[in-house]
């Protein structure tokens, strides 16, 4: 796959978990240390994934 559609569809598809994790988490947890840790999680996914892509790459 080319590493442009691939970088592509992964933001995608980080975007759809964190909007997920905006919905579901504050009915979890408080509203206020939800949000937080539904930032948090996207941004370890988007690192993760991205580490995951140059290593393909490379």
């Amino acid at each position: 796959m080319d590493a442009r559609l691939l970088d592509v569809v992964i933001g995608v598809v980080a975007f759809l978990v964190l909007i997920a994790m905006l919905a579901v988490l504050p009915m979890i947890m408080i509203a206020g240390v939800a949000y937080i840790i539904a930032i948090v999680i996207f941004v370890l996914f988007l690192s993760g994934a991205g580490y995951l892509v140059n290593e393909k790459i490379a």
